[in-house]
């Protein structure tokens, strides 16, 4: 069977990721993991350039590291979800201290949050998955 232009575009296009992370070496790290995992990665060093990015174009979810300069990672998370084009966007912190796991979204507040440590890698990759196919079955 041919493939038909438009059809099933939305299942077949790489999924874009906006990664917010200012370490160099851990952002190279989640590029290549997100990459490796499939998904068209734009990344930021700082909030307020991933929240620039964020508001310029089209993003499936944010990755965006808690404590980070000009803005963290939660404040980036709530200026989002304040915004009625960008409010359904999951959203995935992660922290090199804190909460881990999945989380109800409630205004404001993240998807879920990740330790980075031991097993990020399929942490991030295992979360991303469900929650952008729970968010493809909202839709």
């Amino acid at each position: 069977m041919a493939d038909i232009p438009g059809m099933n575009d939305k299942k077949s296009r790489r999924k874009k990721i906006l990664l917010a992370e200012d370490d160099d070496s851990m952002r190279r790290f989640l590029e290549i993991t997100l990459e490796r995992a499939d998904y068209e990665v734009t990344s930021a060093e700082d909030g307020l350039a991933a929240m620039q990015i964020a508001l310029e174009n089209e993003f499936d979810a944010v990755v965006a590291d808690d404590v980070m300069p000009n803005m963290t990672g939660h404040d980036l998370c709530r200026v989002l979800r304040q915004n009625p084009q960008k409010k359904q966007i999951p959203f995935i912190i992660l922290s090199g201290f804190g909460k881990d796991g999945a989380e109800t979204s409630e205004e404001g507040m993240p998807d879920a949050h990740l330790l980075k440590g031991g097993n990020l890698k399929n942490d991030l990759t295992d979360t991303l998955g469900k929650i952008l196919s729970a968010d493809e079955d909202k839709q």
